[in-house]
């Protein structure tokens, strides 16, 4: 029986390492590549703005976006592992390609980006929490994997400033070898069957969360693009740190008393405050630490929110439908962003606040419906 145990805990260290490293690969394609598409692909003939450096990235939400659902469907249907290539596959050959010329074949690889990210996140975190449940340890690997993904956000956007077109087909390759190693070495170990989407999406409180919350993933996702060309890797750090301090706010949830919806509300207006000065200032980098705490502050409010609204069994779906809809409004909010700051200019940015401040109005109609 030890032995049989010390064999499940090295298949569960096995599951958690590859999922990580495929995550690695997807992330670094989907946020750094996507911010930097003009640097890796060299495309020509393009009067570059700043709705041209947002574009790429809007393009690969609405990837991420349509497969949320689909990858709930493939997770019910036919476990974790066949989603999790997909993703992989649909990643790899996003990379492999990258170095296409052309500006709407690379808009299509943002999109195969964010198809990938959407295919293998969630049916990768339920693997792992699968395998580890066995132990008794889904708390700590669930942590480890959500830790795993804030660090991954900064680490990305630094690491592909610099890369090259090679380099980017290396990893390429890396993610479709990967993508062969997740379907035939690992196994499933959670497998929800049966789960009506239909139970998600007529709640009405997890569709208001995901209308209000689709202005801050919009903007927040939007700006470093902005950021890379007009900043260095400073501003990159201090939007994206915060990010990493993301287990240790889940460490001390519990303290916090203050109740969640009227924290998302002083949140959400303060953080279009603090966007809209970033068009007055002219020292807005210096914003970028206190935007980045304050989405960091608003994505875990959000999710511990779906969290109480749902039972443990529909998390994974209702976590999907939020995504769905906050990245599909969130791609829209992103090229207005882009739009408002390349034309409006300082007018443009208090544009962009005031949709923050308007959102907030979300958070007391949720109060209505609880």
């Amino acid at each position: 029986m030890e032995e049989l145990d010390t064999l499940i805990i090295k298949r569960a260290y096995y599951v958690l390492g590859i999922s990580i490293a495929g995550l690695s690969l997807i992330m670094l394609n989907w946020l750094g590549l996507s911010s930097i598409m003009f640097n890796v692909m060299t495309i020509k003939r393009i009067v570059l703005g700043a709705v041209y450096y947002i574009v790429p990235m809007a393009t690969a939400m609405a990837g991420f976006a349509i497969t949320q659902l689909p990858a709930t469907f493939l997770l019910s249907r036919f476990g974790n592992r066949v989603s999790m290539f997909l993703g992989l596959l649909l990643n790899g050959i996003s990379l492999i390609f990258s170095a296409t010329d052309s500006y709407h074949m690379a808009l299509f690889l943002r999109f195969l980006a964010g198809m990938g990210l959407g295919l293998y996140l969630i049916p990768s975190l339920l693997l792992i929490l699968g395998w580890w449940s066995i132990r008794g340890l889904t708390r700590w690997v669930q942590v480890a994997y959500l830790s795993s993904i804030t660090i991954l956000i900064p680490l990305s956007s630094l690491l592909t400033m610099g890369m090259a077109r090679s380099t980017a087909i290396y990893l390429g390759v890396a993610s479709l070898v990967l993508a062969i190693l997740v379907l035939f070495t690992t196994k499933d170990a959670v497998i929800i069957r049966k789960i009506s989407m239909v139970a998600v999406m007529n709640n009405p409180d997890i569709l208001i969360l995901s209308i209000a919350f689709s202005i801050p993933w919009g903007v927040y996702l939007s700006l470093f693009p902005l950021i890379m060309q007009l900043s260095n890797y400073l501003g990159i750090m201090e939007l994206t740190i915060p990010m990493a301090i993301t287990p240790l706010l889940y460490r001390f949830r519990h303290s916090v008393k203050t109740e969640k919806r009227t924290a998302l509300l002083y949140l959400t207006i303060g953080l279009g405050v603090l966007v809209a000065l970033m068009g007055i200032s002219n020292t807005w980098e210096f914003i970028l630490a206190p935007v980045g705490l304050m989405f960091t502050l608003i994505l875990l409010l959000i999710l511990y929110m779906v969290n109480d609204l749902v039972s443990p069994i529909l998390i994974a779906q209702s976590t999907g439908y939020l995504l769905t809809v906050s990245s599909i409004i969130g791609s829209i909010i992103g090229i207005i962003t882009g739009y408002s700051v390349q034309y409006l200019g300082t007018l443009g940015w208090i544009v962009i606040g005031a949709l923050f401040a308007a959102s907030s109005i979300f958070y007391r109609i949720l109060k209505v419906t609880l």
